[in-house]
C-alpha cells in the first residue's frame, strides 16, 4: 500500500504554483517512491480556476480538493476565521483518506495543523522560504507588532514540533536554527525547485521559429520572465541593457504584469523592448530567442530563504544569466557556472558597468547545451523529487 501525504497550501487566484511547480514535482516523487500525493488548497479562486488545476491534478494522478478562504468582513478578519475553523476540516479529511504524512506549506496551514490535537500521523513542514520575513521587507509588517509576534509563535510551534522540515536554501535553515536550537538541525533539508527538462530545454527550431515571430535578425537579445514590481529590479535590468555594448540590441520582457511595464519604461527606450504576456507553456518558446536573461531581485534578510524558478528556466534553455547576489543559495549554485554573472546590489549600476559589458561580450561565445546539460543536476524536475526524497528518507 502507498503511503498518503496530504499537501496543505494556503494560495491567492493569481498564482500557478500548484499545477505548475509542486504538482509535476509530486508526480516526479510518485514514479519512483510508493506514495500516493493528495493536495489540500485553501483558496478564494472562481470556479474556472479551481477546475483548471483540479484537472491538471487528474492528469497527474494527484487527488486535489479546494476549501473556501473567507474574505469578510475584510482580508485580514476572514483569513484568521479561515484558520480558526478549518482544522477540523483537515482533521476529518485525514481520517477519511487514511493520511499517513501531512505537509503544511507556510505559515496559515501551519497554524491550522498545529490546532490538530492527538496527531498520529507525520508531520514534515514546508517552511517554504522565510515568508513572515517577506512580510516585514515587502509588506509593511513591524516585527514589534502583535501580528508578527502571533505568526511567529505558530512558526514556531510547527519547527519544533514537525518530524521533518524543507526549506528552499541552506541560508533559511541557518535562520530557523537560530531560532529553534542546533539540536534540530538534523530535521532540516533543502528542496529544489524544479522544472521538466521536456519543456525547459534548449531548441534551435523554437529560437529560429521565435526570432521570426519577434521580428528579430541578428539584434542580440535580453530576456526577462516572471513577475515585475518594487523587487524586481526593472531599473537595474533597463540599465544595463542601455548601457551595453553589444551593436542592435533588443530587449524582451514576458510578463503577466505589462501595465507596470508601461509606467517604467523610458520613452528612449520603449522601441527596443518587445513586451509580451504569453501563456506559461509558451515561455520556454520565447527564452530560446534570447542571448542573455535577467533574474534580478532586490536582497533582503527574507530573500535568503528563496531559490527563484526564473533561474532553473532560464539556465535549462541553456541560457546564460545575470542574477542578484545574495538570493537564497543562488551564490554556491552558480559558482558552478562561469556563463553567469552575480549582480552586486551593493554597489551602484555604473561601478559594475565594466565588468558587466565584459560579461556580455563574451555571452556570444557561451555553450549553451553545457549550460542546458549542468543545469538539470540542480533545477530538473528529477533533481527535486530527489531532494524531497532524501527529506522522507529523515521519518
Amino acid at each position: 500500500m502507498p503511503k498518503n501525504i496530504l499537501f496543505i497550501t494556503w494560495d491567492g487566484p493569481q498564482t500557478s504554483y500548484m499545477e505548475g511547480l509542486f504538482m509535476p514535482i509530486f508526480k516526479e516523487i510518485a514514479k519512483v517512491n510508493d506514495v500516493k500525493f493528495h493536495v489540500l488548497q485553501f483558496t478564494w479562486a472562481d470556479e474556472k480556476k479551481i477546475n483548471q488545476t483540479k484537472n491538471a491534478a487528474e492528469k497527474m494522478g494527484i487527488l486535489y480538493s479546494a476549501l473556501p478562504i473567507i474574505r469578510k468582513p475584510n482580508v485580514s478578519l476572514g483569513s484568521l476565521m479561515t484558520v480558526f475553523s478549518s482544522s477540523g476540516k483537515i482533521k476529518k479529511y485525514i481520517r477519511e483518506n487514511n493520511i499517513d504524512i501531512i505537509m503544511p506549506r507556510s505559515t496559515f496551514p501551519a497554524m491550522m495543523v498545529n490546532q490538530i490535537k492527538n496527531k498520529k500521523t507525520t508531520l514534515i513542514f514546508d517552511a517554504d522560504g522565510l515568508p513572515i520575513e517577506e512580510r516585514v521587507d515587502f509588506a509593511g509588517l513591524k516585527k514589534d507588532s502583535f501580528l508578527y509576534n502571533f505568526l511567529k509563535s505558530a512558526e514556531t510551534k510547527m519547527l519544533k514540533n514537525a518530524n521533518a522540515v524543507i526549506t528552499r536554501s541552506q541560508k533559511a535553515i541557518d535562520v530557523h536554527i537560530s531560532n529553534i536550537g542546533e539540536e534540530s538541525r538534523c530535521k532540516f533539508s533543502v528542496v529544489f525547485n524544479g522544472r521538466d527538462k521536456n519543456l525547459f530545454k534548449l531548441n534551435n527550431d523554437s529560437k529560429l521559429k521565435a526570432r521570426k515571430e519577434l521580428g528579430l535578425e541578428n539584434e542580440f537579445l535580453f530576456v526577462y520572465a516572471g513577475s515585475l514590481g518594487p523587487q524586481y529590479c526593472l531599473p537595474e535590468m533597463l540599465g544595463i541593457f542601455k548601457n551595453n555594448k553589444t551593436n542592435h540590441s533588443k530587449f524582451l520582457i514576458l510578463t503577466g504584469n505589462t501595465e507596470f511595464a508601461e509606467q517604467n519604461i523610458p520613452k528612449a527606450l520603449r522601441s527596443n523592448v518587445i513586451l509580451k504576456s504569453v501563456k506559461s507553456d509558451e515561455v520556454p518558446f520565447y527564452l530560446n530567442a534570447g542571448d542573455v536573461a535577467f533574474a534580478l531581485r532586490k536582497p533582503s534578510f527574507s530573500m535568503q530563504g528563496v531559490a527563484p524558478i526564473k533561474l532553473g528556466e532560464y539556465l535549462l534553455c541553456g541560457l546564460p544569466v545575470i542574477a542578484s547576489k545574495g538570493i537564497g543559495d543562488t551564490d554556491d549554485i552558480l559558482g558552478h557556472f562561469e556563463e553567469c554573472y552575480l549582480f552586486d546590489h551593493s554597489f551602484e549600476l555604473g561601478q559594475q558597468k565594466t565588468q558587466i559589458n565584459s560579461f556580455l561580450e563574451k555571452v556570444i561565445f557561451a555553450d549553451n547545451n553545457m549550460i542546458a546539460e549542468k543545469a538539470k543536476k540542480y533545477f530538473s524536475l528529477e533533481a527535486s523529487a530527489a531532494s524531497y526524497i532524501k527529506a522522507l528518507d529523515i521519518i
